[in-house]
């Protein structure tokens, strides 16, 4: 038997999985897009798996009763379904936006090896209702999978299909190994995730990354290389992230002055906390009370 006939039909695949796609359209939004300061879309969901890369500003999400915050270099993912809120920072945001139905993600079952068969884990299942929204930090790789494909469909070169799909196989698989790698990896190491809820149940108190770092029953200087392998990030700026995602929630939701909201954050000075705050947010505390 001739060898070549064993060889999987790579060419032939991605014409079907093209052919196969729902209204035959790779993406339903692709495209950069600029708010206004303080511009807000939403509340609204879709059946649709939505990208957005910060390319400039700052920009809140709420996602039920979770407000997340971004800031320019960083992505979510927002799983299908999911209703959410956008909303702009003080400054203005530019997103690069790319939307697409999750179809097309399923259309890889069918290549071998795609899923790992030793853990029976399917890529797909990062995008359920467990993570309604995927925050991704320091990740190009990701960033770029996604200007590869906006740019294919903007331009439309000869063969541009068949590329926009095999980028999108990389797509997943990046997204899929981000999660498992920074999300899973943190609940399969114990000191950490101690760590994080010790943060999480008591962020509002007057706690220091010492007491963090004893609560977890190892040195701070431990604490801080396992924060920075997994999250990308040091302890405190992990602590400030949990607290002021709580006062933007606070802000949005009570009539608190600034002092109060700083204070019941875990905050001790305000000074502090409006430097922390805009750093995080790109606008003042003052500016998000109004």
């Amino acid at each position: 038997m001739d060898s070549q006939n064993n060889l999987f039909p790579l060419w032939e695949c991605l014409g079907n999985i093209v052919n196969s796609l729902r209204y035959k359209r790779l993406a339903e939004v692709f495209r950069f897009v600029s708010f206004y300061s303080h511009e807000k879309f939403g509340p609204h969901s879709h059946d649709r798996i939505e990208i957005n890369y910060v390319k400039k500003g700052n920009c809140l999400l709420r996602c039920d009763n979770e407000i997340v915050t971004f800031k320019e270099g960083e992505m979510m993912v927002i799983t299908p379904n999911v209703s959410h809120t956008f909303e702009s920072g003080n400054n203005g945001t530019v997103l690069l936006q790319l939307e697409f139905l999750p179809d097309i993600f399923y259309r890889f079952g069918g290549i071998p090896n795609l899923v790992d068969s030793s853990s029976g884990n399917d890529p797909v299942s990062v995008f359920s209702k467990g993570n309604k929204v995927i925050k991704i930090v320091n990740n190009d790789s990701v960033k770029q999978a996604v200007q590869r494909i906006v740019n294919e469909l903007e331009y439309k070169n000869q063969y541009f299909q068949p590329l926009v799909v095999m980028y999108y196989a990389e797509l997943l698989i990046l997204i899929y190994r981000y999660v498992n790698e920074v999300y899973e990896s943190i609940g399969e190491n114990p000191t950490l995730t101690k760590a994080i809820t010790f943060i999480h149940d008591h962020f509002h108190e007057d706690i220091s990354i010492s007491d963090v770092a004893g609560h977890t029953g190892v040195s701070s200087r431990y604490l801080r290389s396992l924060f920075s392998k997994y999250l990308g990030m040091s302890p405190l700026e992990y602590l400030n992230q949990r607290r002021i995602n709580k006062a933007v929630e606070l802000f949005r939701d009570s009539d608190l002055s600034v002092k109060e909201v700083c204070y019941r954050c875990g905050f001790k000075s305000p000074q502090y906390f409006s430097t922390a705050f805009r750093k995080q947010t790109g606008i003042s505390p003052r500016d998000m009370a109004r």
